[in-house]
């Protein structure tokens, strides 16, 4: 039988319905992981990249094998390449060289502007906080912002509201970092770059490992 995959769904709250409901319990955690592997292949086609022929490979070996082990390998194989994805995106995302003079190196907060303005074009929950925060005055309300949420997003959408909540923490992390000229953590452009085109669990727990990366540092260095 052949069974249908997230690009066939508008949504993927749609697919993990599909899944949930036509599929037998002892397939449904692989067919998630095909799911978020065809999310990572669509962004090698969008970016016109051949996917990688050593992740293909390996797909073909973890398709022979028996469950669990097919499963685990599987999401193992899917962090190797969200992983390759980072890397990819942090290289894509940096400055084209241009004749500048090297004796003035590029600061740590200018980089983390760089990244504050680009993920207030780019990704639209951040967007909604930046615009809404330039917005109020005095002191900020939490009730107003939750409501204007719901208005914004949708009272259904518990999971877009949870993940512009976690921007919210974010901006506040990336201008503390900021305000004291702090360096970020290597690649940590290129993963924030990718959280929103992020679909389901996988979205909040990359983006809470984010937010737990920039706390832990702020934490040694106030211990230091």
């Amino acid at each position: 039988m052949n069974y249908k995959t997230p690009s066939d769904f508008r949504d993927h709250d749609q697919w993990l319905s599909y899944v949930r409901d036509n599929l037998p319990a002892t397939r449904q955690a692989y067919a998630l992981a095909c799911g978020r592997t065809e999310l990572f292949r669509n962004f090698y086609e969008v970016r016109k990249q051949p996917f990688p022929i050593e992740f293909t490979e390996e797909l073909r070996r973890i398709r022979e094998l028996g469950e669990p082990e097919r499963t685990e390998n599987h999401e193992l194989l899917n962090q190797r390449i969200f992983a390759s994805l980072t890397a990819f995106l942090s290289h894509e995302a940096r400055p084209k060289p241009v004749e500048v003079d090297e004796s003035i190196p590029v600061s740590s907060r200018d980089e983390i502007q760089r990244l504050l303005d680009h993920l207030t074009e780019k990704n639209p929950y951040f967007a909604l906080w930046t615009a809404y925060k330039r917005g109020f005055e005095g002191n900020f309300d939490a009730q107003r912002w939750e409501d204007h949420l719901s208005q914004e997003l949708g009272p259904g959408s518990a999971r877009d509201i949870a993940f512009t909540n976690a921007m919210v923490e974010l901006d506040k992390l990336l201008l503390y970092f900021r305000d004291r000229n702090l360096p970020l953590p290597e690649y940590f452009f290129g993963r924030c770059w990718f959280l929103h085109y992020l679909r389901g669990p996988e979205r909040m727990l990359q983006t809470r490992a984010l937010l737990n990366t920039l706390t832990e540092e702020i934490e040694a260095c106030a211990s230091a």
